[in-house]
């Protein structure tokens, strides 16, 4: 959602954390990306940012990409990312390679 301020620049709607993860679930890929910019801090929209470029959801697909929001989140503690680095390369045994 945009809007214009007094000078006629677009402003991007700010949205929560929980609006970003609900738009990637929803399949809303596209807002969801918008969304979980505006929390890049946060390591859970790390995660899920690193999500979006494993799956090519929303933007183009980039393991390079993908690993690089794991790393972050992961420095954060986020146990999924790491796992998900894993993933990306290929020591899980329960993972897709992306």
């Amino acid at each position: 959602m945009v809007g214009t301020d007094r000078r006629g620049f677009g402003m991007e709607k700010e949205y929560s954390l929980d609006d970003a993860i609900g738009f990637y679930e929803d399949g809303k890929y596209e807002e969801a990306f918008r969304a979980l910019n505006m929390h890049r801090k946060d390591p859970e929209a790390q995660y899920y940012l690193g999500m979006l470029y494993y799956e090519g959801f929303g933007v183009e697909k980039s393991l390079d990409e993908a690993k690089r929001w794991f790393k972050k989140a992961s420095r954060s503690g986020s146990l999924d990312a790491e796992y998900m680095l894993l993933c990306c390369e290929g020591n899980t045994s329960s993972c897709c390679k992306g």
